[in-house]
């Protein structure tokens, strides 16, 4: 600690004589019993223009009774409310990304730099796999953060049914590659990411093993084939150690879901938790699976936004640690409808699963009843 301040993110004030609060909503408000306003006084000589030692010496000028451990103390007690931070005044950083360290400050304390968070989204690599509903406005999201290189992948094209939510695309662009459009786009928002655009329909776990070089984490947007692109898209960020943040949609509900390889269980080990746990999973996948069901498009733009903005947090969650990810081993819900949002029943890394661990396809019955998953063009 050295140039200690309250936050500038937080109100200070005096609610009476007797009490001072730092903070102004619900849960992130503290109240501060003062009434010879000693602490009310050490508060206002927190502004990170004074190290530790020079604001000691000035309080006990005007309190002559206080010892050093008393002011200290008072220090150390802001610091435990989560209010104070180090000014880190030489810090430097793009006007534009001020607004995510102000952010991120609110997780920080006086040992921690709140820079470091968005420096590490700065030198970040992310692959993007699909530029639909979610990939095209995950990319806005992405741009915003400013993450150093997105690799973004789709096949696709702009068509007319996009445009009522996936807002990254215009009338104009309809009938282009969907890829070509999201990077214009994107470098228009944010020049100052590299971008690389391919496209490219993923079929193998090959297919996606191409653009895994010096990536940092893989996100996967794509929901086509049901079930079986997850586990492709598994496959391969396990191949590849490499965290990845699935997201997908159904009706009035989205999930988010994060695998890291070795440290949570992964797509196939969710698979086999079901099977161990639930007696109707296989039949219902069978049975689901039997009808081919090809649904019309739904994807309402509020609630691709409510989705989006999950998955994203998640990405910036694993990445930076600034706060604890939501999803790992586990998938977390957003009830489009009302709002809310609550995680499932976490699922082990178990050593029997044939992907993340040493297990045989052949010993679980749920397996049988994939498509083959292909790992290379041959």
């Amino acid at each position: 600690m050295e140039y200690p301040r309250i936050k500038p993110i937080y109100p200070k004030y005096q609610l009476n004589e007797e009490c001072f609060r730092i903070g102004a909503q619900l849960g992130i408000t503290t109240e501060f019993e003062d009434s010879t306003k000693e602490f009310w006084t050490l508060t206002n000589k927190l502004t990170g223009d004074r190290k530790v030692e020079d604001i000691v010496l000035e309080m006990q000028r005007e309190y002559p009774h206080l010892t050093d451990t008393d002011i200290l103390d008072g220090i150390n007690l802001l610091n435990e409310q989560g209010v104070l931070e180090e000014a880190y005044a030489h810090e430097e950083i793009e006007e534009r990304y001020l607004a995510n360290v102000n952010y991120f400050s609110r997780f920080t304390d006086v040992s921690e730099n709140r820079f470091n968070y968005q420096r590490k989204l700065n030198q970040s690599t992310i692959l993007l796999l699909g530029l639909g509903g979610g990939g095209s406005n995950i990319l806005t999201l992405l741009a915003g953060l400013g993450v150093k290189k997105i690799k973004i992948v789709d096949y696709d094209r702009v068509e007319v049914s996009n445009l009522g939510r996936q807002f990254i695309y215009k009338e104009s662009d309809v009938n282009r590659l969907k890829n070509e459009v999201a990077k214009e786009s994107i470098l228009a928002m944010n020049p100052n990411i590299q971008v690389e655009s391919y496209n490219k329909k993923i079929v193998t776990v090959e297919d996606v093993l191409s653009f895994t070089e010096d990536v940092d984490l893989v996100i996967c947007a794509i929901d086509e084939p049901p079930f079986v692109i997850h586990r492709i898209v598994n496959q391969a960020i396990v191949q590849a150690n490499l965290p990845c943040v699935f997201g997908a949609s159904q009706v009035s509900r989205g999930r988010v879901y994060t695998v890291i390889p070795h440290q949570t269980g992964c797509f196939d080990c969710m698979n086999l938790n079901f099977s161990k746990n639930d007696p109707k999973f296989i039949e219902q996948f069978v049975g689901f699976r039997n009808i081919k069901f090809n649904p019309p498009s739904i994807a309402y733009g509020p609630a691709m936004f409510q989705l989006t903005a999950s998955i994203v947090d998640e990405v910036v969650r694993v990445l930076t640690g600034y706060t604890t990810p939501r999803s790992l081993g586990t998938q977390y819900e957003i009830n489009y409808e009302d709002g809310s949002s609550f995680t499932h029943p976490s699922w082990a890394k178990f050593e029997d699963c044939p992907t993340c661990g040493k297990g045989d396809f052949k010993e679980w019955e749920i397996f049988q009843y994939y498509e083959p998953i292909e790992e290379n063009h041959g």
